[in-house]
């Protein structure tokens, strides 16, 4: 059975180890160069207000060249990999045979329906949580200068290929395409089915679960106008005001930034368009905002609840994955004809 399984799967295993291993050789030969650019820059050692400007040269440096390709390549893999490993992994392990109709031959010999389908759970889960742990794993030890430097682990680009998200992430791609091709039995419907379900749990990881998981931080100070906005919009008409804030919160994960009048609520003016209008000039809106007594709210999460979100969103992936394979191992043996 495990043979069979084996030649099964072989295809799909020998592409991604080659995968893995360019990945892991480009990870391991771009080592020394982070390491020495973090040290020509002072990033290596550092303290204090010396580490902002140090933090800066350090992201510059490493924006070119293999470092930032490596970075770049590696990230982006683990963040494609649970939608092509259901795709092309998970729903033709089960979809394939029910389609063809080989399934038959199978249950006729002595192998147990099952056994059959915890046998392909089973392997194809460990290859996938051992590949894309390793990868995972060795990028977030050798990324972790980089992301330090830019304060963006946190960010729902940089989150998914870091720590041990991606594990999950991979065994529930895995499992959500050996269910879905279960259940719909055409192995290139529930390819389709299986990227739509994956892409949009990935999408909704950020938007709907992972703030309720990370548990918001919430914080209003008074604002200064020359130092926290980004930007300043304003009808020259009517003189309606739309302040843009740019907190900076060093690591945070920025959610939403909105700015308050003196009364609580958000603020739209109107402007003095004597000082804010075509004959005034930046200082002096500033300075008219400045006497508004404005302040800034601010939605995050901080920078230290990486590996606190980290492990909480990795057991809620591992509760689907268990649920999932629960619900294939009882329609294998109930719903299956």
């Amino acid at each position: 059975m495990i043979w069979l399984t084996w030649r099964q799967f072989r295809i799909q295993a020998i592409a991604g180890a080659v995968l893995l291993v360019l990945l892991v050789a480009a990870v391991l030969i771009s080592w020394r160069e982070v390491a020495d650019l973090a040290s020509s820059t002072g990033y290596t050692g550092c303290s204090g207000a010396a580490c902002v400007e140090a933090a800066k040269t350090f992201r510059f440096e490493v924006s070119g060249g293999l470092p930032s390709a490596v970075y770049n390549a590696a990230t982006a893999a683990l963040f494609l990999a649970p939608a092509l490993i259901g795709v092309f992994w998970g729903a033709p392990t089960v979809a394939r045979e029910l389609e063809s109709g080989t399934y038959r031959m199978i249950f006729s010999q002595s192998v147990g329906r099952g056994r059959w389908l915890l046998v392909k759970l089973a392997f194809g889960a460990s290859a996938v949580v051992l590949g894309v742990g390793l990868l995972s794993l060795l990028l977030t030890w050798w990324a972790g200068r980089i992301d330090a430097a830019g304060g963006d682990r946190l960010t729902p680009l940089v989150f998914p290929g870091r720590g041990v998200v991606p594990i999950a992430y991979a065994a529930a791609g895995f499992v959500i395409g050996v269910t879905l091709g279960l259940v719909l039995r055409r192995t290139v419907v529930a390819m389709a089915v299986t990227l739509l379900v994956v892409i949009g749990l990935q999408v909704a990881a950020p938007l709907v679960f992972r703030p309720l998981l990370a548990g918001v931080t919430v914080s209003v100070a008074a604002l200064d106008p020359t130092k926290d906005l980004d930007g300043i919009g304003m009808n020259p008409d009517t003189g309606v005001m739309h302040l843009q804030a740019d907190p900076k919160i060093p690591g945070a994960w920025i959610l939403s930034s909105s700015v308050l009048g003196a009364d609580g609520k958000p603020f739209t003016g109107p402007a003095d368009l004597t000082k804010c209008g075509p004959k005034g000039s930046f200082e002096n809106c500033t300075d008219w905002l400045r006497t508004q007594n404005l302040s800034v709210r601010i939605r995050y999460v901080p920078a230290g609840k990486f590996w606190t979100v980290q492990w909480r969103e990795f057991a809620l992936l591992a509760g689907l994955t268990l649920v999932l394979s629960a619900l294939s191992m009882w329609w294998i043996r109930r719903k299956l004809v």
